[in-house]
């Protein structure tokens, strides 16, 4: 069966509007920050191990309680997704956003039950992309850089080449979740050979752009952006032609460009903006400390208990961390809350 020029193009569009729409949402809404401290690599680590172990474990459940487990994670997104939105609109947040993220939770799975796949289908697509966008902000806005996003799309690359070309890993999951309720895709068709794309993909496609905006600005947002469009929309064309027919990896495509991305922006810019700055809307990452200010960091006292010779991040006047080395004593910086790249120096 030939897969629809229409609806491939359709799925392009749906990826560029899923983007738009987070971006918008970035500009005009404050999500609180979670009480998680500032990600760290090992954030981004404990991260790519969920994405790899999941299908593992639900491929040992049965197919309904996957979808449960799906459509209780969708909802619980979707609600703290509107809760910011009604919030701003003047409306009590806590009652409307669990009324309607159950009620559309409801309302799939009644549709799924009932019989009837395409309204099953399209409430899954909503909430997914609902969700998506939520998460997407709370990751950026709660401190995400793009040095973490491109270090996931990198590790996530290798192993979406592993699990779907190497290993039947994401054959087996997608076949078990297949025209189920809540199935992390975002699909526009059912059957045997849907236009889809998977949550992950969707995620960072939508992911990207956004701390690309706050690390770098506009300009790399709307490069990120539009690359994003294009390996969606040029893939589209290759199952059109019938140069692709089965399930393709979009992140050994994408995965590369983000990463390209990054780099050029980091080199371009001198470093990442910090979240801070990007609220305050200032431009570029934060100057290096002055002699005065460094001055006054190393004549403030070493928090007690920290071994001779380690190192010290300094900055604003203070010590913002402490390490056994340069990197570990910034790490420690980044967890205490410092928004800024301090400079490092032993301890004597």
């Amino acid at each position: 069966m030939s897969v629809s020029p229409l609806t491939l193009t359709a799925l392009s569009a749906a990826v560029a509007v899923e983007i738009a729409v987070a971006a918008r949402y970035l500009a005009r809404v404050r999500m609180p920050r979670p009480p998680v401290g500032v990600y760290t690599g090992g954030d981004v680590a404990v991260l790519c191990a969920g994405v790899v172990v999941a299908p593992l474990l639900y491929a040992a459940l049965p197919g309904a309680a996957v979808s449960a487990v799906f459509g209780l994670v969708l909802c619980l997104a979707v609600q703290f997704t509107l809760a910011p939105l009604l919030t701003a609109a003047g409306l009590r947040a806590t009652p409307w956003s669990w009324g309607a993220a159950l009620a559309g939770t409801a309302a799939t799975a009644l549709a799924a039950l009932t019989g009837h796949p395409g309204g099953a289908r399209a409430g899954s697509g909503l909430l997914i992309a609902v969700a998506v966008v939520g998460v997407a902000n709370l990751w950026t806005q709660s401190g995400l850089r793009a040095g973490h996003t491109a270090a996931l799309a990198a590790a996530l690359t290798g192993y979406d080449l592993a699990a779907t070309t190497l290993t039947d890993t994401t054959a087996r999951f997608f076949t078990q979740v297949q025209d189920r309720p809540f199935a992390p895709v975002l699909a526009l068709t059912g059957g045997d050979r849907p236009v889809a794309v998977g949550l992950g993909d969707l995620l960072l496609l939508v992911l990207f752009p956004l701390v690309a905006a706050k690390a770098y600005g506009r300009a790399a947002a709307w490069s990120a952006a539009l690359a994003g469009v294009l390996v969606t929309s040029a893939v589209s064309t290759c199952f059109a032609l019938g140069v692709l027919s089965g399930g393709f990896p979009l992140l050994t495509a994408l995965g590369p460009l983000i990463v390209a991305q990054h780099l050029y922006w980091r080199r371009r810019s001198g470093g990442e903006r910090s979240t801070a700055r990007w609220r305050e809307g200032r431009p570029g990452p934060a100057p290096a400390p002055s002699g005065i200010e460094l001055a006054a960091a190393l004549a403030a006292p070493v928090p007690e208990g920290t071994p001779p010779g380690s190192w010290l991040a300094l900055g604003a006047g203070r010590v913002l961390g402490t390490g056994p080395t340069p990197g570990l004593a910034r790490r420690d910086a980044r967890r205490q809350g410092a928004d800024t790249t301090p400079t490092t120096a032993r301890m004597v």
